[in-house]
């Protein structure tokens, strides 16, 4: 087996294009399930894991998506972070400009200031209508590899990011755990290949709808990620339910992250987990914010096969291959 980037992105712009996206419907209860780590959190206990477990389990190998709840970061903490990404957002385009993502004159790729119209992240026919702000972090990248404004330009704002980050990525290791026992592992499965993850957090605006024919707010794809923990001051997520066979409006839940597997742990499962489709669309008249952090194991790990995942009558279905080699390369990073 040998992963082609170049093929597998083809085929990911070739489902994207095949699909309808025109009819989306309200969410009725229980179209995304709701994972609650509170307890487990505040006691420790292996019977709270593995309530958890059980229904994050039931979330990805049937919906793909779940919100978490009792993770431990405050409604007024989410609507510091929100603010600050609506002040950034806020300058002038000419100031945001000058950290683009394509700055020749810096050494890593993918981070920076993403204008509205752009075709990746992913990669597309037709602009997405947002822009962005990304920064990444790995075993080989600091917080200085990113690019950043000077500080008297927007103060704080690099600390609050920086901050956040760290605070996003201790909320991921810990629902790893959960993870880890919804495949049938140990919690502490997952901690070498956690020990310096790669994470990219991307602080998106969706400015008022312009009416851009076959434009959307961000096209339909699916992640290219272990997991994504995705924050929305409102809603225009829309994910596909393969029970309904349709497309569904994700409601926003006050203090709750969405959360979805991508590609990656699709894969790293042999399937069992899925990894769905979804969009995101401008609000009419009103702006959007969200704020989505997709995390990975670190970028040179090398993901085989989880044994849990495999047996008699059931091969491995890809190769050992890390981030780096693969879903990187597809994202055009």
């Amino acid at each position: 087996m040998a992963f082609d980037p170049a093929a597998k992105e083809a085929e990911l712009l070739a489902e994207a294009n095949s699909w309808d996206t025109t009819q989306p419907v309200p969410a009725a209860p229980g179209d995304i399930p709701i994972v609650d780590i509170g307890r487990w959190r505040e006691t420790g206990s292996r019977d709270a894991l593995d309530t958890a477990a059980a229904t994050l389990r039931a979330a990805c190998e049937q919906v793909g998506f779940f919100q978490l709840v009792g993770h431990g970061l405050s409604e007024d903490a989410i609507g510091e972070i929100f603010e600050w990404v609506r002040k950034f957002h806020a300058l002038p385009f000419e100031v945001k400009q000058q950290i683009n993502i394509d700055n020749p004159d810096h050494h890593l790729g993918g981070v920076g200031y993403l204008p509205i119209g752009e075709r990746r992240l992913p990669r597309r026919a037709v602009g997405n209508r947002n822009e962005a702000f990304l920064v990444k972090s790995d075993k080989d990248i600091a917080p200085d590899d990113n690019q950043w404004l000077p500080d008297e330009i927007l103060p704080g704002f690099r600390h609050a990011v920086e901050s956040y980050g760290r605070t996003a990525e201790a909320i991921a290791l810990e629902l790893v755990k959960v993870y880890a026992v919804a495949l049938d592992l140990e919690p502490e499965w997952f901690d070498d290949a956690m020990a310096a993850p790669f994470w990219r957090l991307r602080m998106t605006h969706y400015p008022p709808d312009e009416q851009v024919e076959g434009a959307h707010g961000i096209a339909p794809h699916v992640d290219t990620t272990f997991f994504t923990l995705l924050l929305q001051d409102s809603p225009g997520l829309v994910i596909y339910s393969a029970v309904r066979d349709q497309w569904i409006q994700a409601p926003v839940i006050p203090g709750a992250f969405v959360v979805n597997t991508g590609e990656l742990l699709r894969q790293w499962s042999n399937d069992r987990f899925l990894s769905t489709r979804h969009f995101a669309d401008n609000n009419g008249p009103v702006a959007r914010y969200s704020i989505p952090l997709f995390f990975n194991a670190s970028g040179d790990w090398p993901m085989e096969c989880l044994p849990t995942c495999h047996g008699p009558g059931n091969p491995p279905k890809y190769p050992t291959i890390s981030y780096n080699e693969s879903q990187a390369v597809v994202q055009g990073e």
